[in-house]
């Protein structure tokens, strides 16, 4: 099973490298949107990251299995939209749009975690947070948006 994934990846090489830069350039615009935040910004995004951690500290029960739920069916409904797109003759920089919000996204949160939170506890907080549901959904995301070049 390995070497079927290092052999697909070295033999698709242009374009995951593509989509990684677009990846990385969607991150970097994300961080730099919270850095060039006006003080306002800044202080309604402080409250809201408050407001969401003190509620998660005061709620005694969690329902884990239905926000487990909540996120599969989250990804899968990004991961069919990315396939649909792929699909179809019009729908590759389509894909490219949704590859750089997913970077925005990622980078947004990360950036203002750390923002809020100090650098600390926020990369604890984002990797806790961000890299556990992303493990799986970032490879397959990839990897469905690279077929969408094989499709046309």
């Amino acid at each position: 099973m390995k070497n079927i994934l290092l052999d697909y990846i070295s033999k698709n090489k242009k374009n995951f490298i593509v989509i990684i830069v677009l990846f990385c350039i969607g991150i970097a615009v994300g961080v730099l949107f919270i850095n060039n935040s006006n003080d306002l910004q800044k202080n309604e995004l402080n409250e809201y990251i408050n407001n969401l951690i003190e509620n998660i500290k005061n709620s005694e029960n969690i329902d884990t299995f239905n926000m487990l739920i909540l996120s599969i069916k989250q990804n899968v409904g990004f991961i069919l939209l990315v396939w649909f797109l792929g699909c179809t003759i019009i729908g590759g920089i389509f894909i490219y749009i949704t590859i750089l919000y997913k970077g925005f996204s990622i980078g947004y949160t990360i950036s203002a975690m750390i923002a809020v939170l100090g650098v600390k506890q926020g990369i604890i907080i984002s990797i806790i947070s961000l890299l556990l549901q992303n493990i799986i959904f970032l490879p397959a995301f990839f990897i469905i948006a690279e077929n969408r070049n094989k499709i046309i």
